[in-house]
């Protein structure tokens, strides 16, 4: 399931998401995969429209840089 992971929400949980979703009759975890510009099919990440201006508006390489580094931690901490 596509995940922001500055706030830990997913895209079910964002009103925006359900709302655009509703519109094209699709899960919003199916209308982030196929229209929000700062998802990463490699790691199911996204950032949210309020994460994204709080970040300050990062260029998606970098996004990708911050999302893989979580996807490192999360799977350190469950190898644990």
């Amino acid at each position: 399931m596509p995940l922001c992971p500055y706030c830990n929400r997913e895209p079910k949980e964002i009103p925006e998401y359900v709302e655009l979703a509703n519109r094209l009759e699709m899960s919003p975890a199916e209308y982030v995969r196929m229209d929000e510009g700062t998802y990463h099919l490699q790691t199911d990440l996204f950032c949210c429209t309020d994460c994204y201006i709080k970040q300050g508006l990062p260029l998606n390489t970098d996004l990708i840089h911050a999302f893989r580094r979580y996807r490192a931690k999360v799977l350190e901490f469950e190898r644990r």
